[in-house]
């Protein structure tokens, strides 16, 4: 996986380039606000469905209906009518979700194969050189200028 920002080679299980410092899931958050944004819809709704049903009902009993039979054909309807929107709308946060599952889901890294390092050395170390110093052949001596 590359870097959409830089171009960097990155791991699939970060969230950020280690080059940049780009965010690498933002998918994943535009995803949740939708499905925040859904599940208040169902609820905004849902509410505004029963409130909506229990004015209509006090009305028709009040002032429109002799009979109460057809109120319950009414009220059966509009509750019908209400559920099936509210189970559309959770059926699209479901899948929401499920992508945000599957999105979240990284394989898991191959593990590489160790290296292994080379014996420790009982070696004496060789006696100590100067080191040679590279201004002593390369500094050039100026001669005396007379005045």
């Amino acid at each position: 996986m590359y870097c959409e920002s830089c171009g960097k080679k990155i791991d699939e299980s970060l969230n950020y380039c280690n080059g940049c410092g780009a965010s690498l899931r933002i998918e994943v958050r535009s995803q949740k606000s939708l499905a925040a944004f859904l599940i208040a819809g169902l609820t905004v709704t849902t509410i505004t469905g029963f409130v909506l049903l229990a004015l209509t009902m006090a009305y028709m009993i009040d002032r429109v209906v002799p009979r109460i039979e057809p109120l319950f054909v009414f009220g059966g309807v509009f509750l019908f009518v209400l559920f099936g929107i509210a189970f559309l709308i959770m059926r699209q946060v479901s899948r929401i979700i499920d992508h945000e599952l599957k999105a979240r889901d990284v394989p898991k890294r191959t593990a590489e194969p160790l290296v292994q390092l080379p014996p420790r050395s009982t070696n004496q170390l060789d006696e100590f050189r100067e080191p040679a110093s590279v201004v002593d052949n390369t500094t050039r001596t100026l001669d005396k200028v007379l005045r």
